[in-house]
């Protein structure tokens, strides 16, 4: 009876999520309490392991899962719930026990003896490890023989399963039987993996429900073999035109991925492990994606500091936005990074000049065209190279992307947009601010830039600001510029230009993307440490899930989109009155990178996903009605 409720759950579920089998479906549940360490199922799992997705309790799993689900308003949970009900209370499974889905590495192919090297697939070669109270009365329980070495299930989705006593309480399990025959598993592991995770994945793995680790040392063979056809492909792609520079050469396009097939060698040879999390706590959700480099490499020196970008982000003005970031820069890894993108980027406009020269002296036709590509090339890359060369002097960069009822209604997407370069030396980023100016108004194009700078256009609170605009001059027989016109308006509103005010500080350079001095105020304002989001007790929530030490910090503004997005419906055919919480919090992200290593996570706090579920509810529910009644309205007859 079991086995065949199990089926049937496994089948439902299996339409509606993509599984390998019955084993490989216990994944969808593998969210438990939060843990003080790594999983204890990996004190099971050899060293040589491709990849582990573990949690440390199975039972917390399905509980948390249906939490988060029903906050979300999800509708379908019948088979989860009928699932638990079935292998959770299998006699013999330990429900609150660990579990590790564990991908093993492929077996070395023997030439000589002409062995086949095993299957390619990388879940043909996984096994489920579980702990278990009595193994006897599971496998008896599920229909299999408890004196076989491998015993085969038939409980346990649509397929049979292979289950094997490993020892010590734990069980390993397959769709195939090769796989848990072949399995060796490990002994007082623990410690060796814990050390392989690092700081930064041990610290991720403390925090997590589910710990999801790549073992690079396993995986580095085949990242290699990867780059290397990635950048056979690149390089042939030069007997193909460039849509700016023509055909390019096989030379020049390994001088322009050169730089990048550096850094993706170097990750190849340096990265220790890859660790990606789920938390499911009772504050809120949080996704977290880490690598840890080894000691003393290269990398790893560019990730050895905690940054300040927590204090600086809370800094920034206390009003409605879509986005808010802040990058702390000074720190010596994070410069060194910026330099070598600054190199890169010199490199590739060198590398770009010379071939567009080669070409136009070839093709004398095609002279003009070179040129106005080479000047477009200039003017792009401008900004980071001269920001790669000032880096030292930058200690960091925030940004807000402001929100009200007006943005879509002639003000423009980008008109609420603040940019605070915090520096030693204002004066100079305000010059290289202007030289970008200039740049724009030499490029050529289907839309030429027209730039202008107005000093001391306008006072707010003793500081005089500079106006600047950079207006578009469109060529009217050039469909492109139609086409850019159209999104200049819904980015920079009606007026189709960009435009706002710069501020020099004793120790900040301050741009708005609006001519307003009420913007540039609140800015000014906050700068000073007044009307900040330090006392917003919805960014206290969205960040007191996020690492501490953090070299970017960011929000997400759920209320601005929300608005965003009923404003959107308010153009279709089917709008839909939202109800949205005024106080909903934001979502919080940030990263570290210490350690000798870099930590990103995302966090969104419970009240917004209860919100996100509210608000969807409420969309299906309008449009069911709206479809009733475009129903009933058929169904009336015509006289």
């Amino acid at each position: 009876m079991l086995a065949e409720t199990t089926r049937r759950v496994f089948a439902r579920t299996k339409r509606r999520l993509p599984v390998v089998h019955g084993a490989g479906l216990a994944l969808v549940l593998l969210a438990g309490q939060a843990l003080a360490k790594i999983p204890a199922a990996f004190d099971r799992i050899p060293k040589g392991v491709v990849a582990v997705v573990a949690t440390d309790n199975f039972e917390q799993t399905s509980k948390r899962i249906r939490t988060y689900a029903e906050m979300l308003k999800f509708e379908e949970l019948e088979g989860l719930q009928e699932l638990e009900d079935t292998i959770g209370d299998t006699p013999g499974f330990k429900k609150d026990g660990s579990v590790a889905l564990v991908i093993m590495p492929a077996p070395e192919k023997k030439a000589a003896e002409g062995q086949d090297a095993g299957p390619s697939d990388p879940m043909e070669r996984a096994i489920l490890i579980a702990q278990v109270s009595d193994y006897k009365a599971m496998v008896k329980q599920l229909g299999g023989d408890p004196e076989a070495k491998v015993a085969k299930v038939d409980g346990i989705g649509d397929s049979p399963t292979f289950v094997r006593d490993i020892g010590g309480g734990w069980v390993a399990m397959s769709p195939a039987e090769d796989p848990v025959t072949n399995f060796q598993p490990g002994e007082k592991m623990l410690k060796t993996h814990e050390e392989a995770l690092g700081p930064v994945g041990g610290q991720i793995a403390s925090e997590a429900d589910v710990l999801v680790y790549a073992n690079m040392d396993a995986l580095r063979a085949d990242l290699e073999k990867s780059i290397d056809k990635a950048s056979k492909e690149v390089k042939r792609g030069g007997r193909r035109g460039n849509p700016m520079a023509g055909m390019l050469p096989g030379e020049t396009l390994a001088k322009l991925i050169g730089p990048f097939e550096q850094v993706a060698r170097a990750f190849a040879r340096d990265a220790q492990a890859c660790v990606g999390a789920i938390g499911l706590g009772e504050k809120g959700l949080s996704f977290d994606l880490g690598a840890q480099f080894k000691a003393k490499s290269e990398i790893a020196g560019f990730f050895n500091s905690t940054g300040n970008a927590d204090g600086t982000l809370a800094a920034l003005p206390a009003s409605p936005y879509l986005f808010a970031t802040s990058l702390d820069t000074s720190a010596p890894g994070t410069r060194t990074v910026i330099k070598n993108i600054g190199s890169l980027a010199e490199g590739t406009i060198t590398t770009m000049k010379d071939e567009l020269q080669k070409q136009a002296e070839a093709d004398p036709a095609k002279a003009k065209q070179m040129e106005t590509t080479i000047k477009m090339i200039d003017s792009q890359t401008q900004a980071v190279r001269q920001f790669a060369k000032n880096i030292d002097k930058l200690n960091g960069i925030d940004a807000v992307m402001g929100y009200s009822p007006a943005l879509l209604a002639g003000a423009g997407l980008f008109s609420g947009v603040v940019v605070q370069q915090r520096t030693s030396d204002p004066g100079a980023f305000k010059t290289m601010l202007l030289d970008q100016f200039k740049l724009a108004g030499a490029a050529e194009g289907p839309m030429k830039m027209d730039a202008s700078v107005t000093p001391n256009a306008a006072e707010v609170g003793g500081v005089k600001l500079d106006s600047w605009t950079v207006k578009p001059k469109m060529d009217p027989n050039d469909p492109a510029a139609a086409q850019l016109a159209m999104v200049n308006m819904f980015i920079f509103g009606a007026t189709g230009q960009m435009s706002g005010f710069l501020a020099t500080t004793k120790d900040a350079l301050i741009t708005t993307y609006s001519p307003n001095t009420q913007v540039m105020q609140q800015a000014l304002d906050a700068r000073a440490g007044k009307n900040t989001l330090a006392d917003d007790k919805g960014v206290a929530a969205a960040t007191a899930g996020l690492p501490k030490g953090s070299m970017m910090r960011g929000l997400i503004g759920t209320k601005s989109v929300f608005d965003l997005v009923q404003m959107g419906l308010s153009f279709t055919g089917k709008p839909v009155q939202l109800k949205v919480p005024a106080d909903v919090p934001p979502i919080g992200f940030a990263a570290t990178g210490d350690n000798g290593g870099m930590h990103i996570r995302v966090y969104a706090p419970t009240q917004v996903l209860s919100t996100i579920g509210d608000v969807m509810h409420q969309m299906r529910g309008d449009g069911d009605d709206m479809d009733d009644d475009n129903d009933k309205k058929e169904e009336k007859p015509r006289f």
